[in-house]
């Protein structure tokens, strides 16, 4: 177990990973705030040296704040947000499926088989 752990991690290294927020959704009205941010929806992209791209789309939900963490949306900063997103997934599992599929684009193992005339197509309905 430790050995394929240790091949994650040399691949973690090569891999260049980024963040980014794609929308949030509110509560108009919380106790007495408003506007409260109570979800994000993010892309977690890592891209190898060669330019090969593997992507992460998910989305969480967020903890209300207190009156006195509470800011409003639009001082909000996207690396606040991000700061909220890391606190709610779990970073090795995202960075474990993006290093998957990167392994796939370089060694493809599930392709269609195309070489064959008497497959039925999907595009093709019966």
């Amino acid at each position: 177990m430790l050995k394929n752990k240790s091949k994650i991690l040399k691949q973690i290294i090569m891999i260049k990973y980024n963040w980014k927020i794609t929308g949030l959704k509110k509560a108009p009205k919380l106790g007495e705030l408003s506007n409260v941010v109570t979800e994000i929806n993010f892309l977690y992209t890592g891209t190898d040296e060669n330019g090969i791209t593997g992507y992460f789309n998910s989305s969480c939900s967020i903890k209300s704040p207190s009156s006195e963490s509470f800011k409003l949306i639009t001082d909000l900063t996207e690396e606040e947000v991000i700061g909220w997103a890391k606190k709610n997934h779990e970073i090795y599992y995202m960075r474990e499926s993006i290093n998957e599929q990167i392994k796939n684009k370089i060694t493809p193992t599930n392709e269609d088989v195309t070489e064959v005339s008497w497959l039925l197509r999907e595009d093709i309905q019966p």
